[in-house]
């Protein structure tokens, strides 16, 4: 019996489930602390290139069972999902196969509204989210290559105003992240949601 296989297994197990549990308890109640990182031009972010040479491919309802290349099959539902709700989502492909991806919410009419259950976004704005890489290509610059291909996509093909990268104040991987495309926390920000909706959204220091 493979004692260690068994264990991640588990482990893996444990870790979708509390993912579910999560999810469902933040559609009753969520409290969030994030640290917001604001772009408005292409100079605010730094473009850079991974280890290993990448392509940036959108994510379309062709292709989004490809998150099952380097996520739980659990996944693929939930990219599904995403697109049907018209979220802007891409790729990072590495010799043929998907090792991470990341998404957008865009505000593309002409009143604000709130997203993601806690996101006030004004009419052209977008917010970046669920950046994930897949724990094989992790430490080679995937996140921070996405991030300045995605704030270009946005800018330039989406004609966005102001770009919104809200990180959990506790979230140190993405953090760094943030700080290797050159990009510094405009604010910190507290937002309550109850039941999916937006009841409090407070600045409480940069």
């Amino acid at each position: 019996m493979d004692v260690k296989g068994s264990r991640f297994s588990n482990s893996k197990r444990k870790s979708r489930i509390r993912q579910i549990l999560t999810r469902k308890l933040q559609r009753i109640f969520w409290v969030y602390l994030t640290k917001n990182f604001i772009i408005t031009s292409a100079v605010d972010v730094q473009s850079s290139e991974p280890a290993t040479k990448c392509s940036f491919v959108p994510i379309t309802l062709d292709n989004y069972f490809r998150v099952g290349d380097f996520r739980e099959k659990g996944r693929i539902a939930e990219y599904q999902d995403k697109l049907v709700h018209r979220e802007l989502g891409f790729f990072a492909e590495c010799e043929g196969k998907m090792i991470a991806s990341i998404w957008a919410t865009v505000n593309d009419t002409n009143a604000p509204t709130v997203v993601r259950a806690h996101m006030r976004l004004a009419p052209n704005e977008a917010l970046v989210h669920d950046i994930v890489t897949g724990e094989n290509s992790r430490g080679m610059g995937v996140g921070p290559f996405m991030v300045g291909r995605l704030a270009t996509t946005l800018l330039n093909d989406y004609q966005v105003d102001r770009i919104i990268i809200d990180v959990n104040f506790n979230n140190n991987a993405s953090l760094r992240m943030m700080d290797k495309v050159g990009l510094r926390a405009k604010e910190q920000m507290l937002y309550v949601s109850v039941f999916g909706k937006l009841v409090l959204q407070k600045a409480i220091g940069s």
